[in-house]
């Protein structure tokens, strides 16, 4: 702690209050971390412009996702480390992260299959839960060294095969979706 005080410029005691042990800013530093990947999905929802089809809104989320792994490199040794530790918070944001972006996905397909374009033979949930478990590994596993074209090229390559595992229409003729906002006069 005394070298967590020393780094962060603080005095021990200013740590201390506001943690108790090195296991407790280690959970912080998770909960940080997955918030962020929850509030994509938060994001997505509030700026979602209606014309957007319900691909357009899986692929930016998927980029999304992404680019805070890039923007966070510097955090996949604690995350590391989070995963194998017992009290790390990991399991609890790791899922709360989960929920939020596969809640907004089986929203955008919910529409989807409003709209009739879910294949007849897909279950929706599950098949949306196992897309959603494909984007996850490659998340997992994306180079964090990745540039912007990078990420849009994957991005684009995931949403792809997302889409085509659940919907029965190529991403061109998919309608646009209900999900996005009208846009205000201020923003026209």
């Amino acid at each position: 702690m005394g070298d967590i005080a020393r780094t962060a410029q603080v005095a021990r005691a200013t740590v201390y209050n506001n943690f108790d042990d090195k296991q407790d800013i280690l959970a912080e530093i998770i909960r940080d971390y997955m918030t962020g990947y929850a509030m994509i999905a938060t994001r997505l929802r509030e700026n979602a412009r209606s014309g957007e089809t319900s691909f357009d809104l899986i692929q930016e989320m998927v980029r999304e996702a992404l680019s805070w792994r890039v923007k966070n490199a510097d955090l996949r040794p604690i995350v590391a480390v989070a995963k194998n530790l017992r009290g790390s918070g990991w399991e609890e944001a790791d899922k709360a992260a989960d929920d939020a972006l596969l809640g907004w996905i089986i929203d955008v397909h919910a529409a989807d299959a409003d709209a009739g374009l879910i294949r007849e033979d897909i279950d929706l949930e599950f098949g949306v839960r196992a897309a959603f478990a494909m984007i996850e590994s490659v998340l997992s596993s994306f180079d964090v060294t990745s540039s912007e074209e990078d990420i849009d090229k994957a991005a684009h390559q995931l949403a792809l095969l997302h889409w085509y595992s659940i919907c029965s229409v190529p991403p061109e003729a998919a309608p646009r979706s209900p999900l996005g906002r009208k846009k205000s006069p201020a923003e026209s």
